[in-house]
C-alpha cells in the first residue's frame, strides 16, 4: 500500500511513473456506483490497497491529474460502500486532497484494508484483484475466501496445541504402563482441543478445504472424539478442588480405582500413538 499523506505524494506517484498493481488503482473519475463498489470489493478481497480517484493513467502508468469536482463526493463514496457491499466491513478511510487553486475540486484517496471477514460482494458478484485488474472471483476462490484466514489460523493453532498435548499425554501413559497394577493411581487427562474444528463444521465451510485435507481432518477428529470420550470416562472425582494438580494430569491415592482403572488408559495410549500424530502433522503442513 502506497503511503499518501499530502497532495505532493500523489504528484510523486505521477513523476516516478509508479505503475498500477495488486494494491494500487488509479481512476480518472468516480464512474457509477457499481464501479466504486467493485473496486473496493476487489481490494478488500485481496491484499487491501489504495484507490485514487482523480488520476489519469495510460497502460497502468499515471500521467496527470483529473480533478474530481462537486460537493459531498467523500460522502457519496462512503454511502455507496456502506449500501452496496455485503457483508459490511470496517477500517476503510476516504481522504480528500483539495485543489490548492480552489474550485471545489479534489483528488480522493480511498484506503482499503484487507478484510478479515472476506469475501465481500456487490451486485451479487464477488471480485478480487488480479494484478492491476479487478475481476470476478472463481467458484473455488470464493469457497477458500469464505473459510477465511482467521478460521485457518485457529485450526492451525488448535492442531499445534493438540500435537503438544498428544506428546505429553503419551509420555505420561508410558510412565503409567511401567508401574505395577498394585501401585497405579488415579489420573485425570486433559481432553484434546476441538473448538476450532467444531466452529468450521458448524459454519458449513468444511467443504472449502481440498478433498485430501477434508479426509484427513475427518479421520483425525474421529480419533480425537473417541479419545476424548474415553478421557471423559476417567473423570471420577472433583479433582479441581484439590491444591496439587498439573496441567496434563493429576495423581491421587485411591486404591479401589487403582486396581481396575488401567484398561481405558491403555486404549487411549494405543489410539494416541497410532495414526493421530501423523494425521495432525500432515494437516498442519497443508494449512
Amino acid at each position: 500500500m502506497v503511503n499518501i499523506k499530502a497532495l505532493g505524494d500523489i504528484y510523486r506517484l505521477i513523476d516516478d511513473r509508479i505503475e498500477e498493481g495488486l494494491t494500487l488503482k488509479y481512476k480518472k473519475d468516480l464512474g457509477n456506483n457499481h464501479d466504486i463498489a467493485k473496486e473496493v470489493c476487489a481490494l478488500a478481497n485481496s491484499e487491501g490497497g489504495t484507490l485514487i480517484y482523480g488520476v489519469i493513467s495510460k497502460d497502468r502508468i499515471p500521467t496527470g491529474l483529473s480533478w474530481i469536482e462537486g460537493d459531498n463526493v467523500e460522502e457519496r463514496i462512503q454511502n455507496v460502500i456502506s449500501a452496496s457491499i455485503q457483508p459490511k466491513f470496517d477500517g476503510l478511510c476516504v481522504f480528500p486532497y483539495p485543489n490548492p487553486d480552489g474550485h471545489k475540486q479534489a483528488v480522493f484517496v480511498v484506503e482499503v484494508p484487507r478484510s478479515p471477514s472476506m469475501p465481500h460482494m456487490t451486485n451479487s458478484r464477488y471480485y478480487k484483484r488480479r494484478g492491476s485488474v479487478s475481476s470476478p472471483m472463481e467458484h473455488d476462490e470464493i469457497k477458500n475466501a469464505m473459510l477465511g484466514p482467521g478460521r485457518i489460523a485457529a485450526l492451525h493453532f488448535e492442531i499445534s496445541a493438540n500435537l503438544e498435548l498428544l506428546d505429553k499425554t503419551c509420555h505420561l501413559l508410558e510412565r503409567l504402563s511401567s508401574i505395577p497394577p498394585g501401585g497405579r493411581k488415579r489420573i485425570v487427562l486433559v481432553p484434546l482441543h476441538t473448538d476450532a474444528w467444531h466452529a468450521i463444521v458448524a459454519s458449513g465451510l468444511l467443504v472449502s478445504f481440498p478433498k485430501d485435507t477434508i479426509e484427513k481432518l475427518l479421520e483425525a477428529y474421529a480419533i480425537i472424539h473417541e479419545v476424548n470420550t474415553l478421557i471423559d470416562s476417567l473423570k471420577r472425582v472433583d479433582w479441581l478442588k484439590r491444591e496439587e494438580f498439573e496441567i496434563v494430569y493429576f495423581v491421587t491415592d485411591d486404591s479401589s480405582w487403582a486396581q481396575h482403572g488401567t484398561y481405558i488408559p491403555a486404549i487411549i495410549r494405543h489410539r494416541m500413538t497410532g495414526k493421530l500424530g501423523s494425521l495432525l502433522d500432515q494437516i498442519k503442513e497443508s494449512l
